[in-house]
């Protein structure tokens, strides 16, 4: 075995080092290595091998790759096993350490030779990777202390985040005419919005308009619900379908959910420029595709390995591909140890918490030494994932629910018959009181032209709230909001900004059906009847809504519950009556 190992101090924290090292798509760009093909073979155990093709000059090297591990933001490293080339074996990997203000960075590389004239080979590698990732921390370091432009300068020559003050969407179009191609093919909306620091909903919305002004196209792609790996993208929802999708890496079944595992993506438009070179792949495994997965480490069989954790207290979630069980353990704000087991097609832990209720809870300690033990006689991976994690991606649900989507791209929708499942959506519907008698005194040219303009009222404001009017019914308005803290500020600004019209106005929140009905998308199911029926309990001029949307009314309203007993319902539900006065009817 040859190996090289160098120190280097940064004065730079290791957090925002962290986020830049761990990017190793982007990493093995800068150092200039070959793209990959990948491929995944299911393991019956759970799970899946990688293996890997790039071209090395002349040579084509195969290899197998086994999964990253990481301790964020303390270290990763990977071992990969050549199936032909100068080496058999081949491990890389970074240690940082705080070092005062900045961070002590350790490069290592280890390689197993193969043959007798592989020694020499197997040197120059390992001392080329840790050189470049030496090379590639100071760019980086340079790039955070403002002394150039890009942590990237040798694929990233110019900028790309500065602002423009010609407003957003002049700044998005400058980024898609100098990012780097990677950056610009099926990327998030909200992973831009969040590097830019702009609020997430507009950053989505202006890359809607700039769909409609042939500078970007849309795309759906499923995601995995353990990994949150993306999988091939689609140019319309219609192309989806509500069978099982599969996981290649994860090797696991699921959804697709529409609020959960479909999501929005953005290609930079062939007319305004050319970036086929950014869809090369150069690394899949690395601890920023699984931004949520704070600890990644694979076990061998029969073994016990120990790693050191300095994370966050709170509550996490345990997870392997090798069982479908899913453990919470909470990280105690304390200096100690843990202990976490395979065994018997399960995950445990050794620390358990008796709660007051009656109810344990596994546990361990946020700072010190872990052992991780396998009792299979297979490799498994242990994955623990933070709850807190801020998802990235823009969901199906969330931008379908959209009235600025539903209004200028009404094309998109399911195919006929259908259906995913909207684990968690607002619906809201409104219903003008005294229509009937409006109609009998105006007319019905007056009243029909007041209730239009209604309609385009309500459509304003619920645009507004990032909400979408999903169709009228009569003299009534069906809306949906994935943001149920929206929903309920659109119903305060309706019956603020209605008058002199009544209107009765109610609101419900729960999982629903997504289909195409009558040529767009709507929802069905106990959900959408339940709020129907609820907006029925509405006096006019106040909000009713049911029990699991009172946390979002702001504490200053008026309000008072009562029980009441709908179609369609066993017994009677708790609904909240709120007003803008303080007079509750």
């Amino acid at each position: 075995m040859v190996s090289a190992r160098r120190s280097k101090t940064f004065p730079v924290s290791r957090e925002a080092l962290w986020e830049l090292l761990s990017d190793t798509e982007r990493l093995n760009r800068e150092l200039k290595l070959p793209s990959v093909a990948f491929a995944f073979t299911p393991r019956r155990e759970g799970g899946s091998t990688l293996r890997g093709a790039a071209r090395f000059g002349p040579l084509t090297l195969r290899y197998t790759e086994e999964p990253y591990r990481w301790v964020r933001p303390s270290l990763w490293w990977v071992q990969r096993f050549p199936e032909n080339g100068p080496v058999s074996v081949y491990r890389v990997g970074v240690n940082l350490e705080p070092d005062g203000a900045g961070t002590r960075l350790t490069a290592w590389s280890e390689a197993e030779p193969r043959g007798i004239g592989g020694t020499l080979l197997a040197q120059r590698i390992v001392e080329s990777s840790v050189d470049g990732l030496l090379r590639a921390c100071t760019s980086f370091a340079a790039y955070l202390e403002g002394k150039q432009p890009t942590p990237y300068p040798k694929h990233t020559p110019r900028a790309t985040e500065s602002s423009s003050p010609h407003g957003l969407a002049e700044r998005l179009r400058a980024f898609l005419l100098t990012a780097p191609p990677e950056d610009i093919i099926d990327f998030r909306p909200f992973g831009l919005a969040d590097r830019w620091q702009e609020d997430r909903m507009v950053v989505l919305k202006a890359c809607l308009d700039a769909v409609r002004r042939g500078e970007l196209e849309l795309h759906w792609r499923l995601l995995c619900p353990a990994c949150r790996g993306a999988g091939p993208s689609v140019e319309t929802l219609d192309a989806l379908t509500s069978d099982k999708a599969h996981c290649a890496s994860c090797n696991i079944s699921f959804g697709p959910a529409f609020d959960q595992d479909v999501e929005v993506c953005f290609s930079v438009a062939p007319a305004l420029r050319k970036a086929d070179d950014g869809a090369a792949t150069y690394c899949i495994g690395g601890p920023h595709r699984m931004r949520h997965v704070v600890v990644q480490w694979q076990v061998p069989p029969k073994t016990t390995e120990k790693i050191d954790v300095d994370l966050p207290p709170g509550i996490y979630r345990l997870r392997s591909p090798q069982t479908q069980d899913k453990t919470e353990l909470l990280l105690l704000d304390k200096e100690g140890g843990g202990e976490l087991a395979y065994y018997q097609g399960g995950l445990v832990s050794d620390g358990y918490l008796a709660q007051p209720e009656g109810i344990g809870q596994c546990f361990a300690y946020a700072r010190g030494s872990w052992h991780l033990r396998n009792y299979a006689d297979f490799p498994v991976l242990f994955r623990l994932e933070s709850l807190g994690w801020r998802e990235d991606a823009a969901t199906a649900a969330q931008v379908t629910a959209l009235g600025e989507f539903r209004r200028h791209f009404g094309s998109e929708v399911l195919a006929p018959g259908q259906e995913l499942v909207v684990r968690q959506v607002t619906i809201l519907f409104t219903d003008l009181k005294g229509s009937t008698q409006m109609y009998a005194t105006q007319g019905d040219a007056p009243s029909y032209a007041t209730v239009r303009a209604h309609f385009e009222q309500l459509t304003q404001i619920l645009e507004r709230h990032d909400g979408a009017l999903i169709k009228t019914i009569g003299d009534a308005v069906m809306a949906a909001f994935q943001d149920p803290a929206q929903a309920v500020q659109a119903a305060l600004a309706i019956q603020r900004e209605c008058a002199p019209l009544v209107v009765k106005l109610g609101l419900h929140n729960g999982p629903a059906l997504a289909v195409t009905a009558n040529g767009q998308l709507d929802y069905f199911g106990q959900t959408v009847n339940l709020a129907s029926r609820v907006q029925g309990q509405s006096h006019g001029g106040d909000i009713v809504v049911t029990d699991s949307l009172i946390a979002y009314v702001p504490e200053a309203m008026p309000r008072a519950s009562f029980t009441a007993q709908l179609k369609g319902t066993d017994q009677p539900l708790t609904l909240w009556r709120i007003v803008l006065n303080d007079k509750i009817p």
